[in-house]
């Protein structure tokens, strides 16, 4: 980008600048810059601005140290705006907040995350399975959240990852998620969070990790943890919580071995098979979008846990039995 193709007439000598995390996508910061400020970022790699009350220019972080460093600029159509696309070096806000915009003035996400949901467990599908850990006989539901059958809508699986990371109020240095089904979810989460994903694997691969046994509602299996150290501080994202058992042995393997687990994050639960109340006694918060309660006559309820949101349908029930 050429410097004097910018309009900084329109502002008097300055143009507006909104810096964006290139992690998160989240938008950080608003400020101003004039031709000087433009061309030292473009120089340095460093976000730059004009200071309207100190005249003066300043760069981000030079008394914090908390920097952003600039991996693109964009300007809009009109040339009389830009986009720093950067990865702050910490805390953006002088409150300590990452990100300057976290006052809330009106929010409808938690109301159209709820209406999608709803909406996508209409073309839900129950089936019965064989049952684990001592169930005989596990109710599956093949459903957009878990399952990505059919696919979720990408609006409905950004909300409720921008819902379950906003649970989380600490610094995290992994998520965790086992393999595969969470993995979407798990993925968009990690990117919120600005951490790395540590995926727990169903086989072993040769390099060194920590194995454990686990029992599901409707499997065995083992579980290789490879990517976790001691000392970090961690959440589980998954895809679903019901009976909690491979998420409880993961918890134990990690625990073990010095590793700190904050929360658990799912998409969904199905509290009636005691996975959330299972969880919680170990004294891990149990975060998820929406409750499922199921029953092989192709009921389903669903309810939203944190404002009691409810909504019942009936769904196509499968006439083959899976084991």
């Amino acid at each position: 980008m050429v410097v004097e193709e910018l309009d900084f007439s329109k502002g008097g000598g300055l143009i507006p600048v909104v810096v964006v995390d290139a992690i998160s996508g989240d938008v950080l910061m608003l400020g101003y810059a004039n031709e000087e400020a433009v061309r030292l970022t473009l120089e340095t790699g460093y976000a730059h601005f004009y200071s309207r009350s100190r005249r003066r220019i300043w760069m981000k972080g030079e008394t914090s140290g908390n920097r952003i460093k600039v991996l693109r600029v964009v300007k809009d159509c009109d040339s009389d705006s830009l986009i720093y696309l950067g990865v702050p070096e910490g805390p953006v806000c002088h409150t300590g907040e990452l990100s300057c915009f976290h006052s809330t003035l009106s929010d409808s996400l938690l109301e159209e995350m709820w209406r999608l949901i709803v909406d996508a467990f209409k073309d839900a599908v129950i089936h019965a399975r064989k049952g684990y850990g001592g169930l005989k006989e596990y109710i599956y539901i093949v459903n957009p959240l878990s399952d990505n059958i059919p696919p979720p809508s990408p609006l409905l699986q950004s909300l409720i990852a921008y819902y379950l990371s906003s649970k989380v109020r600490v610094r995290v240095d992994k998520v965790v998620a086992p393999e595969a089904l969470g993995l979407p979810i798990a993925s968009l989460i990690a990117q919120r969070l600005r951490a790395p994903l540590a995926v727990v694997r169903k086989r072993r691969f040769p390099v060194e990790g920590w194995e454990a046994g686990y029992t599901s509602g409707y499997e065995e299996g083992r579980h290789y943890i490879y990517g976790v150290e001691e000392g970090d501080r961690v959440v589980i994202a998954d895809d679903t919580v019901s009976t909690g058992g491979a998420a409880a042995s993961i918890v134990e393997a990690l625990e073990s071995r010095g590793v700190r687990v904050v929360a658990i994050l799912a998409s969904m639960a199905k509290p009636q098979y005691g996975g959330v109340d299972r969880l919680n006694s170990m004294g891990l918060p149990v975060w998820r979008a929406v409750d499922v309660y199921v029953s092989k006559d192709g009921s389903v309820e669903l309810v939203q846990p944190e404002k009691g949101w409810k909504a019942s349908l009936r769904v196509r029930v499968a006439s083959s039995v899976s084991g």
